[in-house]
């Protein structure tokens, strides 16, 4: 297994590197022509030198990151520079439920072109009306956001698709949602609620703009909560999603930021982002 120690030391050495040699302006080119990136959350055990983290993921291959609440405790221009002297991007964000709106300024500060909210209040969940009252708080900081020149998203997990007495979160937040928010698509939750991805990505192509990548070991049954009973993550390639299918879709609608966002793995954390990037770089349609 994969210590911090050994972790900081990879990062480091790819860091160093980085900082001895010109930096590419973009990352390793793929089969596909996709660009692809890491959600900054399936790193977060081992962002204490994020500097030397962002490092180890440029060397591996990937483009972009998308941040996440753990990193935003500097200034937000310092982590940009940060990102940047890596050789990466930041395109996209994600921000917590409670204080969205007073982090636009933050957000735009940081050059994002994307602020998510990836979760709703726990307690807005198991009621129609909950998700009314999610959506009526995500279009306030929608606005805001707008208004900074910001675009911004929602990310669904599989709570949504539970069906309540009247219908399912998800389909309330799709039509309470201003038609400018737009769909930030984790295929892993939507499949692990029993969800056709590739069905959900074409009724819903008005407002698909991103894609988050996990896969879904093969198990039997669905759920309806993201807790340790819903965890069968592993690697792009090793699981039951067909990727070839749903990347190509997504690059057919016109989807352009793409992450990896491994909530969990069996493997050390640099070992899985290179699988998940071998397996990606490789995929063509």
């Amino acid at each position: 297994m994969l210590t911090r120690r050994r972790f900081s030391a990879l990062a480091a050495a790819a860091a160093g590197t980085a900082l001895t040699a010109p930096l590419k302006a973009h990352a390793t080119a793929t089969r596909s022509g996709l660009e692809f990136g890491v959600q900054l959350f399936t790193v977060r055990n081992n962002i204490t030198d994020l500097g030397a983290t962002l490092g180890l993921i440029h060397s591996i291959g990937y483009a972009t990151v998308e941040t996440f609440p753990a990193v935003y405790n500097r200034p937000a221009r310092e982590l940009k520079a940060l990102i940047e002297a890596q050789g990466l991007k930041a395109p996209s964000g994600h921000f917590d439920y409670p204080t969205l709106e007073e982090k636009v300024d933050y957000a735009a500060e940081l050059g994002l072109e994307y602020m998510v909210c990836a979760m709703i209040a726990p307690k807005l969940w198991n009621t129609l009306d909950g998700f009314k009252q999610g959506a009526e708080h995500l279009n306030k900081a929608a606005a805001k956001a707008h208004a900074a020149g910001l675009k911004f998203g929602y990310h669904p997990h599989n709570y949504e698709f539970k069906q309540l007495e009247g219908g399912r979160g998800f389909d309330v937040l799709m039509r309470e949602l201003d038609p400018s928010v737009r769909l930030e698509l984790d295929v892993y939750w939507a499949t692990e609620a029993g969800q056709n991805p590739l069905e959900l990505m074409r009724a819903n192509r008005d407002r698909l703009a991103l894609i988050h990548i996990k896969d879904r070991k093969p198990v039997a049954g669905f759920t309806y909560a993201p807790d340790a009973q819903a965890a069968h993550f592993t690697e792009a390639g090793a699981g039951t999603i067909d990727w070839k299918a749903v990347l190509g879709e997504a690059r057919k609608l016109g989807v352009k930021q793409l992450f990896v966002d491994q909530d969990g793995t069996d493997l050390p954390i640099d070992e899985s982002l290179r699988v998940n990037w071998k397996y990606l770089s490789q995929l063509s349609f």
